[in-house]
Order: C-alpha cells, then sequence, then structure tokens
C-alpha cells in the first residue's frame, strides 16, 4: 500500500509532464500551419491541455496536504508540480499572444525555438520518468545536465532572435514579438528550474544517507571503545 502511494506523486508528475509536451507539440504544429481564421479553435484545444496540467496539480496538492510521510521532501514535491504546470501555461500563454495582438503572419526564426522547446520538454520527462528511482539510476544526472544544455542553447537563440527583432522597423512587431519570444525561453528556464530541483534532491538524499552511514560508524565505534575500556577495567 505504501508503494502504491509514493508511485502515485510520481506518476502525477510524468503525466504533467507529458500534457506540457503534448501543449508544446500543438503548438508547433499550430504554428506552423496557421491559419487565422481557426486560432480560436486552436486556443480551446489549448486550454483542454493547460485544464489537464491544472487537474494533475490539483490533485498534488490534494493528495500532500493528506499524507503524513512522502517519498520526498513535500516542499519538492510542491515545486515540481508548480514548475511543470507554469511550463504548460506559459506555451498556452505564446498563443493567446498570438490571438491577443491578431498576429496574421509567423516569423520563421520562431521555430528553432520551439524545436528546443519541445526538446527541452521531452529531456525533462526523461528526468521525472528516473525520479522515482533516482537513488539507483545512472542516467538521470545526464538527463539533467541535457536539459541545463538545452536551456543554455535556448538563451543563444533568444539573443540572436532579439538582436534580429530590434532591427525591424516596426515598433508593433517588435512590441508584440519580444513578448513571445520571452515567454518562449520562460518555458525553456522553466525547464531547467525543475531539473535543478531534481538535482537538490540528488544531493540532498546522497548527503542524507552519507551522514547516516558515518553516523552509524561512529556510533559503532564508540560502542566497541566502551566495551574495550569496560573489559581493561574488569582486568584491573
Amino acid at each position: 500500500m505504501k508503494k502504491k502511494k509514493e508511485e502515485f506523486y510520481y506518476k502525477n508528475l510524468c503525466s504533467a509532464m507529458e500534457y506540457a509536451y503534448q501543449a508544446a507539440q500543438f503548438l508547433t504544429e499550430t504554428l506552423k500551419h496557421f491559419d487565422k481564421e481557426t486560432i480560436q479553435e486552436k486556443l480551446d484545444a489549448m486550454h483542454e491541455l493547460e485544464q489537464k496540467g491544472d487537474v494533475k496539480k490539483h490533485k498534488m496538492m490534494k493528495a500532500l496536504s493528506q499524507a503524513f510521510i512522502t517519498p520526498i521532501e513535500r516542499e519538492d514535491l510542491v515545486s515540481l508540480s508548480g514548475y511543470i504546470d507554469d511550463i504548460t501555461d506559459a506555451v498556452e500563454e505564446v498563443l493567446l499572444q498570438i490571438y491577443m495582438s491578431n498576429v496574421t503572419e509567423i516569423r520563421a526564426d520562431v521555430f528553432p525555438t520551439l524545436d528546443l522547446l519541445s526538446e527541452s520538454i521531452k529531456a525533462l520527462g526523461d528526468v521525472m520518468e528516473e525520479l522515482k528511482d533516482f537513488k539507483h539510476s545512472k542516467v538521470i544526472e545526464d538527463y539533467i545536465i541535457r536539459v541545463n544544455d538545452l536551456e543554455e542553447q535556448g538563451d543563444r537563440l533568444y539573443v540572436e532572435n532579439m538582436h534580429t527583432l530590434h532591427g525591424e522597423e516596426d515598433i508593433r512587431t517588435i512590441v508584440i514579438w519580444r513578448t513571445i519570444y520571452e515567454y518562449l525561453e520562460t518555458c525553456i528556464d522553466t525547464c531547467e528550474h525543475v531539473a535543478d530541483v531534481v538535482g537538490m534532491v540528488i544531493m540532498t538524499n546522497s548527503y542524507s544517507v552519507s551522514v547516516l552511514a558515518v553516523m552509524s560508524v561512529q556510533c559503532y565505534n564508540k560502542k566497541d571503545l566502551k566495551k574495550q575500556r569496560s573489559g581493561q577495567n574488569e582486568k584491573i
């Protein structure tokens, strides 16, 4: 029963990641085949994905409020669930900004960033899949590094996109697309935040295990020393 309860938390996070990935893929496909006349329908579909992500977050919060013991620190689970939800929210916000700003044409330079976003979310999904067995996983740290590397690539793309954008003469175009690029940058940055939390979970638990091991050895040595002293006193 205990194992089943623990699995809930990890499955919940993985499911939330899947909705984030679906949202990113849906955004990419919508912009690749952009049609101003159907943008409202696309927004509704995107909102459904965002709502499903919200449900996962609410279920996590409810479970945590009722749980006495959690597999990792309660605060870490809250952070992970919240950050993952933020990713999906930010993806939806990109499409919402395009609708509200009445965008009629999609800039070609947005697609490398969209591809990188999907790749980042997928890599983060790999991290979450390994989280349940993080104490024995041989690949989770490599996955975390991968997410961090992708975030650095995202930073470079963001700088180049902003440089190109501010060479435009139309102020309206600059304002609209600057906001869109900022939301995309936020998505990729948040992926790194999630990976960093997982990294801290690994480090904290590894430290705890090491401390317990040292304390056990020290305790054993003290008991052994007491026995030796006791034996010496008996001889005297």
